[in-house]
């Protein structure tokens, strides 16, 4: 028996528009620059793999795809 994995079409602006907030990290006393590196990160990671089911997950295009959610994470947060 096999499960299909169902994936909703998130957008740039859909990852961008609800920030993930977490007290975790300040109170541990983690710097706020590091806590929205990681968040940036994350938003990065999130839009790449999208963008790799997008494509039907060819392998070998990581790099690309994560420079093309770079591009469109800027673009995103430059519009704001």
């Amino acid at each position: 028996m096999s499960k299909e994995r169902v994936s909703r079409q998130a957008t740039p602006a859909m990852l961008v528009g609800t920030p993930r907030t977490s007290s975790i990290g300040e109170k541990a006393g983690l710097p706020r620059q590091t806590l929205e590196g990681a968040l940036t990160h994350d938003l990065i990671a999130q839009l790449a793999y999208h963008l790799y089911e997008q494509r039907g997950r060819q392998e070998g295009r990581a790099l690309e795809d994560w420079l093309n959610a770079e591009l469109q994470l800027v673009s995103v947060l430059g519009q704001s």
